[in-house]
């Protein structure tokens, strides 16, 4: 009896070690990312696929945006047949220096201006490629993913940040 206690201990000692090591650094490159803020009458989220990125890998980040307020806020949201309700930014912490947007469309040149009503939620999804505004190969490190409410006619809305990281393994 105590053998077989011994031996069935053992056995699921074994497969928690290989299940725990196996899928432990996979889980983490793949686990999504979550961040949440509410700043005044905003409340924002920021979805990420993973937290670390390689060279030529998409950076798609997810959003969304909730009025929490009392007042209708104004703000605008691209163009007609290519609106966007979050301005987000993906900076290098150390150069300044922004990645690029996937590109897509076309797009009209029109000016769009949307309503974000009380209680209500926006969602957009907006891609970038590991390479710089100016068409160089981004800087390996840190970035800041900044996401706020597109500007308003007045006043520019807060906005919310979170961190990945940019690396080179291959």
């Amino acid at each position: 009896m105590v053998l077989r206690r011994t031996v069935l201990v053992c056995i699921f000692s074994i497969i928690l070690i290989i299940t725990g090591c196996s899928s432990g650094n996979e889980t983490e490159k793949i686990k999504p990312i979550l961040y949440q803020e509410t700043i005044g009458d905003l409340a924002y989220e920021i979805k990420l696929s993973k937290n670390q990125f390689e060279l030529n890998d998409e950076i798609v980040v997810y959003t969304k945006i909730t009025n929490q307020g009392k007042q209708v806020l104004t703000y605008v949201s691209g163009s007609t047949s290519c609106p966007s309700h979050a301005f987000i930014n993906v900076i290098h912490q150390e150069t300044n220096d922004s990645l690029a947007i996937k590109p897509y469309g076309p797009c009209t040149s029109d000016i769009a201006v949307s309503h974000l009503e009380p209680g209500q939620t926006v969602e957009d999804v907006s891609t970038y490629i590991t390479q710089l505004d100016s068409k160089e190969t981004s800087p390996l490190g840190t970035y800041d993913v900044q996401v706020a409410l597109p500007p308003g006619s007045t006043t520019p809305w807060p906005s919310v940040e979170t961190q990945i990281v940019l690396t080179d393994n291959h």
